[in-house]
């Protein structure tokens, strides 16, 4: 049946409206360590839900009482914590590194992962913009990170976000194009929050962007299967660098 969290994020990753479903998932993954230690009661308080909407989000995901729930959702959490021991653990930055096929010089895209993780530690929200199935690679970093206690969540339109100091956003667009979408939104300005944009476009190289803006290009031209495989490898650097500099 896979992971009860992999199940909330495939929900809220996909949601089409600002519905009491929606905000259940986004209540989980902002709360996600602390609910372990959450009784109902207060799960309803903190999170403002009428006991019936509750009742009818864990019935759709097949629990018939909160508690069974709870225990799942930290038994899960306990199973992927050893999941990402086991796939991490004696592994290096240098073996993905050397795997890639990489615009920037090997030292300086290591030192960028790690400078990624230095913002993604600090982070009180992780917000990522793009496509569908780009977004889609990157739900095991997303899955990790909530492990790791820090919210990662796709922004979704309906759903205005303001953002702050304490924002680190994601841009993932081969072409740039999500990022020029996003501009476009009202209230929608990302110049106070940390911003990593991963792209095969050239041009955002020599952007005048904030001092904020961490750019990522690598090679291809708005190929989207080799963009893929790149945005996968990023997030396995990611992961592995965050796991041996927080977690270990």
């Amino acid at each position: 049946m896979g992971l009860l969290l992999s199940r909330i994020l495939t929900y809220l990753n996909g949601a089409m409206q600002n519905d009491y479903y929606y905000k259940i998932c986004n209540f989980i993954i902002f709360n996600y360590l602390d609910i372990f230690e959450m009784s109902e009661e207060e799960f309803l308080n903190k999170g403002a839900f009428r006991k019936e909407e509750l009742y009818s989000f864990l019935l759709t995901f097949g629990f018939s009482t909160y508690e069974d729930f709870r225990f799942k959702l930290e038994a899960d959490h306990q199973l992927r914590l050893n999941q990402i021991r086991v796939r991490l653990f004696g592994e290096t930055p240098q073996k993905f590194l050397a795997k890639m096929d990489k615009a920037m010089d090997e030292e300086v895209l290591a030192d960028t992962i790690t400078s990624i993780c230095e913002h993604f530690y600090k982070a009180k929200r992780i917000i990522i913009f793009g496509g569908l199935y780009p977004c889609s690679i990157a739900v095991e970093l997303q899955t990790d990170m909530i492990s790791f206690g820090r919210p990662f969540i796709h922004y979704h339109k309906y759903d205005p976000i303001q953002f702050n100091e304490d924002d680190v956003v994601i841009f993932v667009s081969a072409t740039g194009r999500s990022l020029e979408e996003m501009k476009k939104y009202d209230n929608c300005s990302f110049e106070k929050s940390y911003s990593l944009l991963i792209t095969q476009n050239r041009k955002y190289t020599q952007s005048c962007f904030n001092g904020n803006t961490t750019v990522i290009y690598v090679p291809g031209k708005f190929d989207s299967i080799d963009f893929n495989y790149q945005i996968m490898s990023i997030c396995d650097l990611i992961r592995l660098r965050y796991f041996q500099q927080y977690y270990l």
